[in-house]
């Protein structure tokens, strides 16, 4: 039997509806594909927030890049606006230090740097989106229990007891990915021994639609705007902090975070509840094996610090789109060995400059600040430099 001539539930199988999986799905139906998509979640625990809730702690720095994938597939259109918040700036400093970077959308004549959105609600309307496709079937709260594959399928064994079978599996099913660790993938991965501490909160002065973001010895804080008012915090702290500030009161946080963030807003006034997460990197060594492909996070992780892990993941959805063809088999070899090859490079490198920018701007000794210093006083003061740092973060220059 040909390769093309399979017999198989459907084109493609992507395992993960999470935001890269489930506008990896979209973008395949679009392009003509039977695509079956297996979630662990159930549909419930997929809804949109209501209006009046209160904003998830998990939340997206949306590059213009993403925005414009997400905007092709008609999904940036159906969010709701009341809830994303554009920023047009970002200030950059450092603990130890004097020197300050200052980017603008203005550099780029652009309208934003970048737009915050919460998971919950882009992954909610991509599901939506999902679902009003016919060629689409979700098979929601059903976890991934086998896979096998051969010269001419993947077969995927669910733990609700259905069989299905594909050309191709994509799987999207994020950093502890089921089909990476069933396959055997290899995988390159490191620990920060850090934390992330997320939360949102109030503070005295507006958010000016800016990103902030402060380097401590200890990791990063960033300070996004919602479109609430509030900011999401991103604090990411060796263990040991983490650990101290995850057992503060509300109270005493509130304080220990004004300080680190130096009152750039004013005085912090009120905080949600937090949440933390553990931090580290990981790389896949191949992504391409037989008939199945890992993307997103299945494939790499970057440290928080940068904002671009899930535009790294939308980035791998968007050079599938240029390089599958519409219609016939997708199962196509040589398109997706280069687009394996291509990507694994850049998202590589990012991991390799994340973790670089996370040590430098964690070394307390004094000589590395004045160099730290040295080094953002010349980037602010170079026009076309920032131009270049903030097109390529933000994917204008694609």
């Amino acid at each position: 039997m040909k390769e093309n001539d399979a017999q198989t539930d459907f084109d493609v199988l992507v395992v993960g509806a999470g935001m890269v999986g489930a506008s990896a799905a979209l973008m395949l139906a679009r392009k003509g594909w039977r695509v079956g998509v297996v979630e662990q979640q159930s549909l419930a625990s997929l809804r949109p927030p209501a209006a009046d809730d209160p904003y998830d702690l998990r939340v997206s720095a949306i590059s213009p890049a993403s925005r414009g994938l997400l905007s092709r597939l008609g999904v940036w259109p159906a969010l709701d606006a009341g809830r994303v918040c554009d920023y047009n700036q970002m200030r950059v400093w450092h603990q130890g230090g004097k020197a300050e970077m200052h980017f603008d959308s203005a550099l780029l004549a652009a309208a934003r740097l970048g737009s915050i959105v919460e998971n919950r609600l882009l992954q909610a309307v991509l599901v939506s989106q999902l679902q009003a496709q016919p060629e689409v079937r979700l098979l929601a709260g059903s976890a991934v229990r086998r896979i096998e594959q051969d010269a001419d399928a993947v077969r995927l064994s669910c733990e609700s007891g259905e069989e299905v079978s594909a050309r191709l599996l994509i799987a999207a099913d994020g950093r502890e990915s089921v089909v990476r660790e069933q396959l055997k993938f290899p995988l390159w991965r490191g620990a920060y021994r850090q934390r992330a501490i997320v939360a949102n909160v109030d503070t005295t002065r507006a958010h000016g639609h800016t990103a902030w973001q402060r380097f401590l010895e200890t990791g990063p804080l960033a300070f996004l705007p919602l479109a609430n008012g509030q900011s999401s915090i991103v604090w990411s702290a060796d263990e040991e902090r983490a650990r101290t500030l995850m057992d503060l009161d509300d109270e005493a946080f509130r304080l220990e975070l004004g300080a680190a963030f130096e009152q750039r807003l004013g005085e912090v006034t009120a905080v949600s509840r937090r949440a933390a997460f553990d931090l580290g990197w990981h790389a896949a060594e191949r992504w391409l094996d037989g008939r199945v492909l890992l993307i997103g996070d299945a494939a790499h992780g970057v440290h928080p610090l940068a904002g671009q892990g899930v535009n790294l993941g939308f980035g791998d959805v968007e050079l599938l789109e240029r390089l599958l063809p519409t219609g016939g088999d997708p199962f196509r070899r040589r398109p997706l060995r280069r687009f394996e090859r291509q990507r694994k490079a850049e998202t590589f490198a990012a991991t390799q400059l994340f973790s670089g920018l996370k040590w430098i701007y964690g070394q307390p000794r004094p000589e590395l600040a004045r160099l730290r210093d040295l080094g953002m006083s010349l980037v602010d003061r170079q026009t076309m430099l920032k131009r270049w740092i903030v097109s390529n973060a933000s994917g204008a220059s694609d």
